[in-house]
């Protein structure tokens, strides 16, 4: 299984604490993979403790019938999805998940005006490159060249 929960200190008292927390507290996508049978999952949590998983897939068109997205859910809360499908929203996730963290640093010792400027500035990419395109504006911003 697949988990992408963020590590940070506790400032909410509503947060999860704990991973054992997070299971109890925060929904999960879990996916059969047809061509295997095997059981994954998908979980990405933000700066705010919240899981935005399902809201990204969504946003994206990920949920339907089509070859490429994921079907269901059953009456278990079960999705279906090919292993390629799977596997290149399980990188899109990371890659975004990654970004959020970087993004939130900058934030702190940037200033979010200064973030916002470069996030607004960054185009429109393909989702799969946009983590890599916003990193790279980020780099050339913030790096001190």
């Amino acid at each position: 299984m697949l988990y992408f929960v963020q590590q940070q200190e506790r400032r909410d008292t509503n947060k999860p604490q704990t991973a054992d927390e997070v299971e109890r507290v925060i929904p999960m996508i879990k996916v059969q993979i047809k061509e295997t049978g095997a059981i994954e999952t998908l979980k990405v949590v933000g700066a705010n403790g919240q899981d935005f998983t399902a809201d990204m897939i969504g946003n994206h068109e990920g949920f339907g019938s089509a070859d490429h997205q994921f079907a269901g859910p059953d009456d278990y809360g079960l999705y279906t999805a090919s292993q390629e499908t799977f596997d290149w929203w399980e990188k899109v996730l990371a890659d975004t998940e990654a970004l959020e963290e970087r993004l939130e640093s900058l934030r702190e010792e940037h200033g979010s005006e200064a973030v916002q400027e470069v996030i607004d500035a960054n185009g429109s990419v393909d989702l799969e490159d946009f983590a890599a395109s916003l990193n790279r504006e980020l780099d050339d911003a913030f790096s001190g060249k």
